[in-house]
Protein backbone atom coordinates (compact mmCIF):
# COMPACT_ATOMS: atom_id res chain seq x y z
CA UNK A 1 0.00 0.00 0.00
CA UNK A 2 1.16 3.51 -0.71
CA UNK A 3 0.99 4.43 2.97
CA UNK A 4 4.02 2.18 3.53
CA UNK A 5 6.12 4.16 1.02
CA UNK A 6 6.14 7.73 2.25
CA UNK A 7 9.40 9.65 2.24
CA UNK A 8 10.80 12.98 3.36
CA UNK A 9 13.43 14.55 1.10
CA UNK A 10 15.68 17.36 2.35
CA UNK A 11 17.70 19.31 -0.23
CA UNK A 12 20.49 21.88 -0.21
CA UNK A 13 23.31 23.13 -2.41
CA UNK A 14 26.99 24.09 -2.21
CA UNK A 15 29.29 26.37 -4.22
CA UNK A 16 26.51 27.65 -6.46
CA UNK A 17 27.37 31.34 -6.19
CA UNK A 18 31.04 30.95 -5.28
CA UNK A 19 32.94 32.28 -8.31
CA UNK A 20 36.16 30.70 -7.09
CA UNK A 21 34.68 27.19 -7.19
CA UNK A 22 34.49 25.33 -10.49
CA UNK A 23 31.94 22.74 -9.37
CA UNK A 24 28.61 23.21 -7.69
CA UNK A 25 26.82 20.43 -5.84
CA UNK A 26 23.10 19.99 -5.24
CA UNK A 27 22.14 17.16 -2.92
CA UNK A 28 19.33 15.52 -1.03
CA UNK A 29 18.91 13.29 2.01
CA UNK A 30 15.93 10.94 1.86
CA UNK A 31 14.37 9.20 4.85
CA UNK A 32 11.27 7.16 5.57
CA UNK A 33 8.79 9.73 6.86
CA UNK A 34 7.69 7.47 9.71
CA UNK A 35 11.32 7.29 10.92
CA UNK A 36 11.75 11.06 11.21
CA UNK A 37 11.01 11.33 14.98
CA UNK A 38 13.51 8.57 15.76
CA UNK A 39 16.20 10.00 13.49
CA UNK A 40 15.82 13.52 14.91
CA UNK A 41 15.98 12.19 18.46
CA UNK A 42 19.09 10.15 17.71
CA UNK A 43 20.76 13.15 16.09
CA UNK A 44 19.94 15.22 19.16
CA UNK A 45 21.56 12.55 21.32
CA UNK A 46 24.74 12.76 19.21
CA UNK A 47 24.69 16.54 19.62
CA UNK A 48 24.30 16.14 23.38
CA UNK A 49 26.99 13.46 23.63
CA UNK A 50 29.52 15.78 21.98
CA UNK A 51 28.20 18.97 23.60
CA UNK A 52 27.48 20.50 20.22
CA UNK A 53 25.03 23.37 20.65
CA UNK A 54 25.50 25.21 17.35
CA UNK A 55 23.74 25.14 14.00
CA UNK A 56 25.36 22.41 11.92
CA UNK A 57 26.96 23.95 8.83
CA UNK A 58 29.81 22.60 6.72
CA UNK A 59 31.36 26.06 6.41
CA UNK A 60 31.84 26.12 10.20
CA UNK A 61 33.47 22.69 10.55
CA UNK A 62 36.29 22.93 13.10
CA UNK A 63 38.89 20.56 14.57
CA UNK A 64 37.38 20.97 18.03
CA UNK A 65 34.33 18.92 17.06
CA UNK A 66 35.99 16.45 14.68
CA UNK A 67 34.75 13.35 16.59
CA UNK A 68 31.21 14.77 16.42
CA UNK A 69 31.40 15.31 12.67
CA UNK A 70 32.75 11.78 12.14
CA UNK A 71 29.98 10.37 14.30
CA UNK A 72 27.39 12.03 12.05
CA UNK A 73 28.87 10.28 9.01
CA UNK A 74 28.93 6.96 10.85
CA UNK A 75 25.33 7.42 11.96
CA UNK A 76 24.16 8.12 8.42
CA UNK A 77 25.98 5.14 6.97
CA UNK A 78 24.67 2.78 9.65
CA UNK A 79 21.05 3.92 9.38
CA UNK A 80 19.20 1.94 6.67
CA UNK A 81 16.42 4.56 6.64
CA UNK A 82 18.69 7.32 5.29
CA UNK A 83 19.94 7.78 1.72
CA UNK A 84 21.91 10.50 -0.05
CA UNK A 85 22.06 11.60 -3.68
CA UNK A 86 23.88 14.55 -5.24
CA UNK A 87 24.53 16.02 -8.67
CA UNK A 88 27.91 17.62 -9.39
CA UNK A 89 27.99 20.29 -12.09
CA UNK A 90 31.07 21.82 -13.69
CA UNK A 91 29.85 25.40 -13.95
CA UNK A 92 32.25 26.17 -16.80
CA UNK A 93 30.34 23.70 -18.99
CA UNK A 94 26.95 25.32 -18.42
CA UNK A 95 25.98 27.55 -21.33
CA UNK A 96 23.82 30.06 -19.49
CA UNK A 97 23.18 32.20 -22.55
CA UNK A 98 22.16 29.49 -25.02
CA UNK A 99 20.23 27.07 -22.81
CA UNK A 100 19.00 29.13 -19.86
CA UNK A 101 17.95 32.51 -21.26
CA UNK A 102 21.10 34.05 -19.77
CA UNK A 103 19.61 33.35 -16.31
CA UNK A 104 21.91 31.65 -13.77
CA UNK A 105 19.06 31.20 -11.33
CA UNK A 106 17.01 29.36 -13.93
CA UNK A 107 19.94 27.04 -14.67
CA UNK A 108 20.30 26.29 -10.97
CA UNK A 109 16.67 25.24 -10.63
CA UNK A 110 16.93 23.05 -13.74
CA UNK A 111 19.72 21.12 -12.07
CA UNK A 112 17.62 20.89 -8.92
CA UNK A 113 14.98 19.26 -11.14
CA UNK A 114 17.51 16.77 -12.53
CA UNK A 115 18.48 15.82 -8.99
CA UNK A 116 15.00 15.39 -7.57
CA UNK A 117 13.25 13.66 -10.45
CA UNK A 118 15.44 10.59 -10.02
CA UNK A 119 14.25 10.29 -6.42
CA UNK A 120 10.60 10.05 -7.44
CA UNK A 121 9.46 6.45 -7.88
CA UNK A 122 6.14 4.82 -8.58
CA UNK A 123 3.94 3.81 -5.63
CA UNK A 124 5.56 6.38 -3.36
CA UNK A 125 4.54 9.64 -1.71
CA UNK A 126 6.96 12.47 -0.97
CA UNK A 127 7.32 15.44 1.32
CA UNK A 128 10.07 17.64 -0.10
CA UNK A 129 11.86 20.35 1.87
CA UNK A 130 14.73 22.55 0.76
CA UNK A 131 16.83 25.23 2.37
CA UNK A 132 15.22 28.61 1.96
CA UNK A 133 17.29 30.96 -0.17
CA UNK A 134 16.47 34.33 -1.72
CA UNK A 135 15.55 34.17 -5.40
CA UNK A 136 15.19 36.92 -7.94
CA UNK A 137 12.04 35.27 -9.26
CA UNK A 138 9.74 34.38 -6.36
CA UNK A 139 7.97 31.78 -8.50
CA UNK A 140 11.05 29.58 -9.03
CA UNK A 141 10.15 27.03 -6.34
CA UNK A 142 6.56 26.84 -7.56
CA UNK A 143 7.79 26.21 -11.11
CA UNK A 144 10.11 23.45 -9.89
CA UNK A 145 7.17 21.81 -8.11
CA UNK A 146 5.09 22.09 -11.29
CA UNK A 147 7.70 20.44 -13.51
CA UNK A 148 8.29 17.63 -11.03
CA UNK A 149 4.55 16.96 -11.01
CA UNK A 150 4.54 16.95 -14.81
CA UNK A 151 7.37 14.44 -14.81
CA UNK A 152 5.38 12.22 -12.43
CA UNK A 153 2.26 12.50 -14.56
CA UNK A 154 3.99 11.16 -17.67
CA UNK A 155 6.49 8.76 -16.15
CA UNK A 156 5.29 7.32 -12.84
CA UNK A 157 2.29 5.49 -11.42
CA UNK A 158 0.72 6.15 -8.02
CA UNK A 159 3.41 8.71 -7.20
CA UNK A 160 2.58 11.96 -5.49
CA UNK A 161 4.35 14.98 -3.99
CA UNK A 162 2.24 15.65 -0.92
CA UNK A 163 4.20 18.66 0.30
CA UNK A 164 6.83 20.98 -1.19
CA UNK A 165 8.31 23.72 0.98
CA UNK A 166 11.32 25.97 1.52
CA UNK A 167 12.27 26.13 5.20
CA UNK A 168 14.89 27.87 7.33
CA UNK A 169 17.86 25.60 8.04
CA UNK A 170 18.20 26.86 11.62
CA UNK A 171 14.81 25.34 12.39
CA UNK A 172 15.45 21.85 10.99
CA UNK A 173 18.16 19.35 11.96
CA UNK A 174 17.73 17.32 8.78
CA UNK A 175 18.21 20.33 6.52
CA UNK A 176 21.33 21.10 8.55
CA UNK A 177 22.53 17.53 8.12
CA UNK A 178 21.96 17.82 4.37
CA UNK A 179 23.96 21.08 4.34
CA UNK A 180 26.77 19.18 6.05
CA UNK A 181 26.81 16.32 3.55
CA UNK A 182 26.40 18.52 0.48
CA UNK A 183 29.06 20.88 1.80
CA UNK A 184 31.46 17.98 2.21
CA UNK A 185 30.91 17.03 -1.43
CA UNK A 186 31.31 20.65 -2.53
CA UNK A 187 34.59 20.82 -0.65
CA UNK A 188 36.13 17.62 -2.00
CA UNK A 189 35.10 18.44 -5.59
CA UNK A 190 36.79 21.85 -5.48
CA UNK A 191 39.64 21.94 -2.98
CA UNK A 192 43.11 20.46 -3.12
CA UNK A 193 43.80 17.69 -0.63
CA UNK A 194 45.24 18.84 2.70
CA UNK A 195 45.41 16.09 5.33
CA UNK A 196 45.89 18.58 8.15
CA UNK A 197 42.44 20.14 8.01
CA UNK A 198 39.36 18.81 9.77
CA UNK A 199 37.41 18.97 6.51
CA UNK A 200 39.95 16.85 4.67
CA UNK A 201 39.96 14.30 7.49
CA UNK A 202 36.19 14.01 7.15
CA UNK A 203 36.49 13.50 3.40
CA UNK A 204 39.02 10.73 3.97
CA UNK A 205 36.83 9.19 6.66
CA UNK A 206 33.85 9.05 4.28
CA UNK A 207 36.00 7.59 1.48
CA UNK A 208 37.27 4.89 3.82
CA UNK A 209 33.78 4.03 5.05
CA UNK A 210 32.38 3.87 1.52
CA UNK A 211 35.50 2.10 0.19
CA UNK A 212 35.84 4.58 -2.63
CA UNK A 213 39.02 6.10 -3.99
CA UNK A 214 37.13 9.20 -5.11
CA UNK A 215 33.84 10.77 -4.08
CA UNK A 216 33.37 13.00 -7.13
CA UNK A 217 32.66 10.19 -9.56
CA UNK A 218 29.36 8.97 -10.95
CA UNK A 219 27.93 5.89 -9.27
CA UNK A 220 25.35 3.53 -10.78
CA UNK A 221 21.79 4.75 -10.28
CA UNK A 222 21.22 1.49 -8.41
CA UNK A 223 23.63 2.71 -5.71
CA UNK A 224 21.00 3.70 -3.20
CA UNK A 225 22.93 4.70 -0.07
CA UNK A 226 25.35 7.31 -1.40
CA UNK A 227 24.54 8.09 -5.01
CA UNK A 228 26.57 10.56 -7.08
CA UNK A 229 25.88 11.90 -10.57
CA UNK A 230 28.52 13.98 -12.31
CA UNK A 231 26.70 15.99 -14.96
CA UNK A 232 28.24 16.06 -18.41
CA UNK A 233 26.68 17.63 -21.44
CA UNK A 234 24.78 20.69 -22.49
CA UNK A 235 21.73 21.74 -20.49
Amino acid sequence: MIANNIYNIYSDESRVENRDSKNMVIGAVEIFRKEKPVIVEELKNIYKEHQFVHELKWTKVHNKFLPFYKKLIDYFLSNPSMRFRCIIVDKTKVDIKQYHDNDEELAFFKFYYLLLKEKLLSNNEYYIFFDKKPTRDRHRARALHYYLNSYILWNKKSCNIRHFQAIESKDNLLIQFTDYMVGLMGYTCNEESNDKTAKEQLVQHLKLCLRREALCATTPLSEGKFNVFVWEGKT
